[in-house]
């Protein structure tokens, strides 16, 4: 694996979990995995494009 491969691989898993449980800490519904995993893909993709 490339760095940059990496780097996607941990963006995208801190990502999805962050936005799956840190909401009920600030008040909000818990986020359904699959729109955790949708938005970890495209915040990781996004960091990717911009870096690669």
């Amino acid at each position: 694996m490339t760095s940059e491969q990496i780097y996607f691989v941990m963006t995208f898993v801190v990502v999805t979990l962050a936005v799956r449980y840190i909401g009920p800490l600030i008040g909000r519904p818990r986020t359904a995995w699959r729109g955790a995993v949708w938005f970890g893909f495209i915040i990781a993709f996004i960091g990717w494009a911009i870096g690669a």
